[in-house]
């Protein structure tokens, strides 16, 4: 039971969040569901099949943002992701959803893993895997296994149980209906998200580029800064005029102006009110301006038609042609319209001449937009706000049926309610709107108005009530006070009568009663509901006469009574869970206080964009002036353009201090000072990285190269971020074919700590020119007396051990210097010092403007390596660099000659034994030894036996060897039976345990 109730405190507890204050837009900007992968995959036919399931219309080409109206309340935004580094980059930072295409028959390529390690490091959005090209694999048991190692390894990347859809087959150069109506109705179910870095930073994705400088100005020189309007739905935090903000991809730049336009794609949920299972035709609309799908736009500046070439013309034709010939906006050619009634007439009537009345601004409420928009949600949003313990794909297959944009089950829905026929719907349910709208005019018509009854339904004329108050009403108004007694009030008598009513008058001994004077004390520490149980005891004690006879059994239940309310008094003061329940409650309710505030003060439209800016949802127009005019020439709408907020402390430009580690997969090592690409916040910029490690004295040491398989410090100049701002880094932002791993290291920031002091070892080298005792002059190591004056009473030490200490310089040569050691040393000796010396941080800081090149490749500054490969050249070699072999020749001593008078003194047994070269040899050395005949046959004898003993050693060394050999290859054998038992033991044991251990925490 202990554990059941643990379990059930967890669950609960788990499902505690801090409330937070609603800051949700009542229209929230379309859901960017981006597609990624490599080339040759499939993601131009995707998005071509879901704009065609959603809006029935076929896409020609897929360029730029495609937004579709997925449901009542529900839009989408499609952004396909070139295989370029940059736009993997650029997209990860602001997709809601990624659906990640993976070739079945190819399997996984290096982009997938580049995408994934970049969404990591910037968020990590919601993501969903699409095998395509299951077609050309002819076997299904190959095309299952396939299945099976893709998902489970996907899992390991992404997470447990991430989904991942099959498109099987394709029909009409799109993929199946059905597939694709599985793949929507998960899209439609899907929650996603509130990264921090989103919520706190204002962007737009742009859909839409316009040039609007003055075409004198572009005559005059085609390479002037030009004024461009860049439109799109506002994301993430408010966006006000004065924000400063970072187009990726081109640089920092301020805003001119911003403006609100009419929203190009809004979602039908309030403006119809009927609910249904589908949308009709003029509700799927789809808008994608750059990919030349749309209808007609006004906005400020122009007029935008778009088009198509027939062989005969219609008659509205002609009025389109007209309509994109104006320069003027449309409401200026408005101001001065004149119509003429008849085709032959004279007369015209000007637009001034019928426009009598003031405009008026119709103004909504947010809170009954809210409230209609809610009413008119559609199943499928409903289904996806469950609870979260349900599966996916239970939700799916119960809500599939009601999914707004179905293709089949909603029209089949249709028929059946046109028939009449009521499908899986319940008695009580039939004409339940009828119902209840009977019900509240029923109720309306017998309910008492209480205004009426008090005081009447209308007054006379003499402005009396006719109702309950007419009856009870006095001939005397008692509110309105008579002045025409004051004058009494100055009698003395008069005025002696009502003295004792105030403080100055007399009292009587009686009357000065303490309880009477001062009233009952309160406890001021307790707590309201303490003081209202206090009463109530004390009520019922007064309430309980002294004299009054009581049974027992009503003494013992008011006894019971008091007893419990002075428990509950009790728990309510020292039971720590005992208000848990209330205190959620109350951070709730403080929550949707502070929303209630929000809303009420930001009610008027212009305030809230005064005070807040534009909150996201708002389709606005962004103009940037002295923008590049390559933006412009060399604009690609299949390249992702964004616009990103920059906030106050960003604008500063820095050290950062950041943790980093080379990415696992990319094949070399780190080197100090090479340039780098950083993707830190909305900005990609090159930089040069100083590499370091800290010691265990806090030391920042410097490192030449990154370590293999650990962490260390980089310290690099660039724009500020926030600390635990995560970033990546990679060799550079051209897209060149390369089959190694373009991310070269991930890392957070630390800190923004303007002193860093990074160090590096070095060591000084000086040789003795003077010599006296313990007392050395030596020179070479500095040169001049300040560098010296710096080292007084640093530590030296020789070359042999002898260590010493830098006392004093000396006037001459320069950089020499007085030292003392703890033993005299040699003129050969050399003497170092090691010492720590601070190195200087590159402030070296590049933008990356991809955008505004022809071939989006952007080439910053190069490493040493790659220069030294493109001209041919190879690495320089030291020769005092390189490593020799020591070769060390032998010591040859002198002979030992001792003295002929120290000889003579010497005893015998230590006297030299060595005898001087003789001329001629001795006849001991000269004579020949001559063997007796006898001596000769023992000698071969003993040589013979040898031989024939160390034969005999030989075999038997042959045999042993030769059944050790076969004995190991035994042994070997029965290893390996003792290992497979072994692992069978080791398998069955952890399988029992395993099942233990799910049947106790299943308890």
């Amino acid at each position: 039971t202990t554990r059941i109730v643990h379990r059930a405190l967890d669950k609960q507890t788990r499902k505690h969040k801090v409330p937070e204050v609603d800051r949700t837009p009542v229209d929230p900007p379309p859901s960017l569901v981006a597609v990624v992968g490599p080339p040759k995959c499939g993601k131009t036919t995707l998005i071509k099949s879901l704009v065609k399931h959603y809006t029935k219309q076929n896409v020609n080409q897929v360029k730029g943002p495609l937004t579709v109206v997925t449901g009542k309340n529900r839009r989408c935004t499609f952004v396909e992701c070139p295989n370029d580094i940059s736009s993997m980059i650029d997209v990860a930072k602001v997709a809601d959803l990624v659906l990640l295409m993976v070739d079945a028959n190819f399997g996984f390529e290096m982009e997938i893993f580049e995408f994934l390690n970049i969404a990591q490091a910037h968020g990590l959005p919601r993501i969903m895997g699409v095998l395509t090209h299951l077609d050309m694999m002819k076997a299904n048991k190959a095309m299952n296994r396939t299945k099976r190692t893709l998902k489970h390894r996907f899992w390991t990347e992404v997470h447990q149980g991430a989904k991942l859809f099959y498109l099987s087959s394709m029909s009409f150069d799109l993929y199946n209906k059905r597939d694709i109506l599985n793949l929507a109705r998960f899209i439609s179910v899907m929650k996603f998200k509130v990264l921090s870095w989103r919520a706190t930073h204002p962007y737009i994705v742009v859909d839409r580029v316009e040039d609007m400088t003055d075409p004198e100005l572009i005559e005059k020189n085609k390479k002037c800064d030009r004024s461009v309007g860049l439109y799109g739905w506002v994301r993430g935090a408010n966006m006000k005029s004065d924000t400063s903000v970072h187009v990726c991809g081109v640089g920092d730049h301020v805003l001119s102006d911003i403006s609100l336009l009419a929203d190009p794609c809004p979602p039908p949920g309030k403006e119809n009110t009927t609910r249904r299972r589908t949308l009709n035709e003029k509700e799927r609309l789809l808008y994608g301006p750059m990919a030349g799908v749309g209808g007609l736009i006004y906005d400020k500046d122009a007029i935008y038609i778009q088009t198509t070439e027939r062989q005969k013309k219609n008659e509205g034709d002609d009025l389109i042609e007209e309509l994109a010939q104006q320069k003027e906006t449309l409401d200026e050619k408005l101001g001065t319209t004149e119509i003429s009634i008849f085709s032959g007439s004279t007369g015209r009537i000007k637009n001034d001449e019928f426009n009598d009345g003031q405009r008026r601004k119709m103004v909504f409420d947010d809170d009954d937009d809210a409230e209609e928009g809610d009413e008119d949600d559609d199943d499928d949003e409903e289904s996806a706000e469950e609870d979260d313990e349900y599966d996916e794909d239970e939700e799916v297959e119960e809500d599939g049926d009601e999914e707004s944009d179905a293709d089949g089950s909603g029209e089949e829905g249709e028929e059946e309610e046109k028939d009449g026929m009521i499908v899986g719907a319940a008695r009580w349910k039939r004409n339940i709107a009828n119902k209840a709208k009977e019900s509240f005019i029923q109720r309306q018509l017998n309910a008492k108005n209480l205004h009426s009854i008090i005081y009447g339904e209308d007054t006379d004329s003499s402005g009396q009530f006719t109702g309950l108050l007419a009856e009870t009403r006095t001939t005397v108004d008692c509110t309105r006070h008579m002045w025409a007694g004051v004058s009494e009030w100055e009698d003395p008598d008069k005025r002696a009568d009502i003295r004792d009513c105030f403080v100055t008058g007399e009292w009587g001994e009686e009357e000065g009663e303490e309880d009477e004077g001062f009233g009952e004390f309160e406890d001021l520490e307790a707590e309201p509901e303490q003081e209202e149980e206090m009463e109530v005891i004390e009520e019922e004690e007064e309430e309980t006469p002294e004299n009054d006879e009581t049974t027992p059994e009503e003494e013992k239940s008011k006894y019971q009574k008091k007893k419990e309310n002075l428990k509950k008094m009790f728990d309510t003061d020292y039971d720590e869970n005992g208000d848990e329940s209330k205190y959620f409650a109350d951070l709730q309710e403080e929550a949707d206080a502070q929303t209630r505030t929000n809303k009420e003060f930001f009610a008027d439209e212009a305030h809230r964009e005064r005070y807040e800016g534009f909150r996201a949802g708002q389709y606005v127009r962004v103009t940037i002036a002295d923008m590049p005019c390559e933006l412009v020439d060399m604009l690609d709408p299949h390249y992702p353009l964004v616009v990103g907020g920059v906030a106050s402390l960003e604008h500063q430009m820095g050290l950062l201090q950041t943790r980093t580690k080379r990415h696992r997969w990319y094949p070399k090592i780190l080197k100090a000072q090479d340039p780098i690409v950083v993707s830190l916040g909305w900005r990609r910029f090159q930089t040069r990285p100083v590499y370091s490690i800290q010691d265990h004295n806090m030391r920042q040491r410097m490192l030449k190269y990154t370590p293999e398989h650990m962490h260390c410090h980089a310290t690099f100049y660039g724009p500020l971020a926030p600390p635990n701002t995560t970033f990546i880094a990679t060799q550079g932002a051209t897209d060149k074919k390369t089959s190694s791993f373009r991310i070269v290291a991930t890392g957070v920031i630390l800190g923004l700590d303007k002193t860093v002091d990074v160090v590096k070892k070095l060591k000084l080298t000086g040789t003795p020119y003077k010599i006296f005792k313990n007392t050395a002059f030596l020179k070479g190591m500095f040169s001049s007396i300040l560098e010296v004056s710096k080292f007084e009473g640093a530590m030296i030490k020789t070359v042999s051990g002898i260590r010493g200490q830098v006392k004093r310089a000396l006037s001459a040569p320069p950089g020499a210097y007085r030292a003392s050691f703890e033993d005299k040393i040699q003129m050969s000796d050399i003497v170092f010092l090691r010492c720590w010396v601070s190195v200087d941080i590159p402030k070296f800081y590049t933008p990356v403007i991809n955008l505004l090149t022809a071939d989006k490749t952007w080439s910053g500054m190069r490493t040493v390596a790659e220069l030294r490969r493109e001209k041919g050249e190879t690495i320089p070699v030291k020769q005092d660099s390189l490593y020799k072999e020591i070769e060390r020749k032998t010591k040859v001593f002198r002979p030992l000659k001792v003295s002929k008078s120290l000889q003579k003194n010497l005893p015998f047994k230590t006297k030299p034994k060595v005898e001087n070269k003789r001329k001629k040899q001795l006849y001991v050395t000269k004579r020949a030894v001559v063997s007796e005949p006898g001596e000769r046959r023992l000698t071969s004898l003993m040589q013979q036996l040898l031989t024939a003993q160390k034969e005999t050693d030989k075999k038997k060394n042959e045999k042993k060897n030769k059944e050790k050999v076969k004995y190991l290859a035994e042994q070997a054998k029965i290893n390996v039976k003792k290992g497979e038992k072994a692992k069978e033991r080791r398998k069955l044991f952890y399988q029992k345990n395993a099942k233990k251990d799910q049947a106790d925490r299943e308890d």
